[in-house]
């Protein structure tokens, strides 16, 4: 397991936080704290704007950090109606600088703030999930232009990185068979042919917690690049649909929607349409897994295993049910 997702979040206190916002950006402000899964992250208010704060976990790789700012102004670069958290350079030129107290030291990060609400807030239906895979498609899209050596990583959350899975899964001994049922599909239907799928450097995390809507019903912005990996392209719309499924019980037509969205945003082929369903469930095994060995770390991050039972629920339904047929259907409703 990487170190990032067993070593404990920053515990900076308040004060240090207060002090070297002043100290480093020049203002006094309000914090909030924001719910994380690895790192400390507040909400800041000063008399002008609203930032972001993120204090990195400890064990978080330096380049991975750069890679995650990097990205972000490329795609502000390429379509400012995509809004995305921006880096803020500190009094001293940094967008990554460090902060420390009593607790220890760690890189710090402040970002743009976007209003809004998250997409886990409204009521999904198909035309809005159409716009979110088009987001997404539209960011992948753009993303074919950046590259970064720190994408191609050995990373848990990167459902397509099976084999990693199959090493972890002693970690959820009472989930055992259903994960391996999944990554046994998996294997059957996708790993074996994987080098025909089409791959590029993801977001990877479009779930309802990340995507914000603005006022006006519209897709506004993403934010969290935390899990950024190069991996399947299919991958993707895979993340985003898993979480889509598990929160709703009549789900089939909401994640083709979304699907049918990312590809009119960005072309899949088809053996990368087929694979979706298949990365969709590893997504949810991933979330059981990670959920089951985390919490026992971190018994008071509820955060942790906010997804892990209704990931159960979906998959113990979907053994039951034909996996070959969705991806068959989803495909058609793609094409149609």
């Amino acid at each position: 397991m990487s170190d990032v997702f067993v070593t404990p979040p920053p515990t900076i206190s308040t004060e240090s936080v207060l002090d070297f916002l002043y100290n480093h950006y020049g203002f006094s402000a309000s914090i909030e704290k924001l719910s994380s899964d690895r790192d400390l992250n507040f909400k800041v208010s000063s008399k002008e704007k609203t930032y972001v704060m993120k204090i990195a976990n400890s064990s978080e790789d330096f380049k991975v950090l750069e890679m995650q700012n990097n990205a972000l102004r490329f795609i502000a670069s390429q379509d400012e109606k995509i809004e995305v958290p921006l880096p803020i350079e500190s009094n001293q030129k940094k967008d990554i600088t460090i902060i420390e107290d009593p607790s220890g030291k760690y890189h710090a990060r402040l970002l743009t703030y976007i209003e809004g609400d998250f997409l886990k807030d409204v009521e999904p239906d198909n035309q809005m999930l159409f716009s979110v895979g088009q987001f997404l498609g539209r960011i992948d899209q753009i993303l074919t232009g950046f590259n970064h050596r720190s994408a191609a990583r050995t990373f848990i959350w990167d459902a397509a990185q099976v084999n990693v899975l199959s090493h972890q899964i002693n970690q959820s001994e009472d989930d055992r068979l259903l994960i391996e049922f999944f990554i046994k599909t998996y294997k059957e239907n996708v790993f074996y042919h994987i080098d025909e799928l089409s791959k590029g450097i993801i977001h990877n995390d479009g779930n309802d917690h990340n995507v914000i809507i603005g006022s006006n019903g519209k897709i506004k912005g993403i934010i969290d690049f935390g899990d950024m990996v190069f991996s399947l392209q299919a991958l993707e719309p895979a993340v985003c649909m898993a979480y889509i499924a598990m929160n709703n019980r009549k789900s089939f037509e909401l994640i083709a929607s979304l699907l049918k969205g990312y590809c009119s945003a960005k072309t899949l082929s088809d053996k990368d349409l087929c694979s979706v369903v298949y990365l969709m469930c590893l997504r949810m095994c991933v979330t059981i897994n990670m959920s089951v060995y985390r919490k026992k770390l971190f018994p008071n991050n509820d955060y942790i295993s906010i997804s892990e039972d209704s990931a159960r629920n979906f998959l113990n339904n979907m053994t039951n049910d034909s996996i070959h047929k969705w991806s068959g259907d989803l495909c058609e409703y793609v094409k149609s």
